[in-house]
């Protein structure tokens, strides 16, 4: 089977936003297949429109899979891996959350399902969060609750924001490093 790496964008992102164009030809020399999805009308975003985007385009789930997820593309892959019920390879969450932010109560929608992390855990054995330390779009203590729950390594890099091109991020050399080592570990 192949490697297969899914990457689901936040609010009002796409597929053409931030790092995640060059991650994905980082990525083709590792002969990694990767999908950027452009999630639904990603300006008013609705959980159960997201679940159903993730089901009928991603047609591999396995144990050559890793999935990426950025701000609010976390909770919605998340959302979607605990449907599936599936072991995977990895995960690698960026800038998440899994409850409310006051800041945004537009995607309280997303949060209000909670999430069952200990089948998660037992099914994806490589799990990797990473925060920013001075993240305004979504706290850091949002991010660091969010890997204590999935129990996954939880790296922190110093004044990223909230990992947005605006702010310098159209590459991530660290993401990139951690996706190969997940996929060659």
């Amino acid at each position: 089977m192949r490697k297969q790496l899914y990457i689901t964008h936040g609010y009002t992102a796409n597929s053409q936003s931030h790092w995640f164009q060059w991650l994905k030809n980082q990525l083709i020399p590792h002969q990694i297949h990767t999908n950027i999805f452009d999630m639904p009308d990603s300006s008013k975003p609705n959980p159960q429109i997201w679940l159903t985007h993730h089901q009928t385009h991603i047609n591999q789930c396995d144990e050559n899979t890793v999935f990426i997820g950025h701000s609010l593309g976390c909770i919605a892959t998340l959302r979607y891996l605990q449907r599936q019920k599936k072991k995977i390879k990895g995960l690698i969450l960026v800038a998440g959350f899994d409850e409310p932010l006051d800041n945004l109560p537009e995607l309280t929608s997303f949060t209000l399902q909670r999430i069952y992390y200990p089948e998660l855990i037992a099914n994806i054995p490589q799990r990797i969060v990473i925060g920013s330390s001075n993240d305004e779009v979504v706290a850091p203590k949002y991010t660091q609750k969010l890997a204590a729950n999935l129990q996954a390594s939880y790296l922190t890099v110093e004044n990223a924001g909230h990992f947005l091109a605006r702010q310098g991020f159209t590459e991530f050399p660290l993401l990139l490093k951690e996706c190969l080592n997940i996929f060659n570990g």
